[in-house]
């Protein structure tokens, strides 16, 4: 039995490819990675998302959190066999501390926003 040849038909694509692998040619180039970062028109042209108001605005709300932490926290027992509902649930830590802390997250987000 005789065997039959397959005969392979060029394509485009087999065209371009053999020319882009023909045409890459590396260079060499002039510019070190550190002049093309450290481009004064670059930089300069650049601007931040968040302006110096923002900045203010976010410690404004980190402090009010704070704050309304440092309101929720426990204080001392005298005698810790006694249960004082009176100081477990004042209104310094049910109310006050949590609406502080509120305060604090919807300064928060108008940082992010404004």
């Amino acid at each position: 039995m005789a065997k039959k040849k397959k005969f392979k038909t060029k394509t485009k694509s087999d065209q371009t490819e053999k020319l882009t692998k023909k045409t890459l040619i590396p260079t060499k180039s002039t510019r070190s990675t550190t002049d093309t970062l450290l481009d004064k028109s670059t930089v300069s042209d650049t601007e931040l998302v968040f302006n110096k108001d923002n900045y203010k605005w976010v410690l404004i709300g980190i402090a009010l959190i704070t704050i309304g932490m440092f309101l929720m926290m426990g204080g001392f027992n005298e005698n810790p066999t006694t249960w004082d509902e009176g100081e477990i649930y004042s209104f310094r830590r049910t109310l006050l501390a949590p609406i502080v802390i509120l305060a604090g997250l919807g300064v928060e987000i108008y940082a992010i926003f404004k």
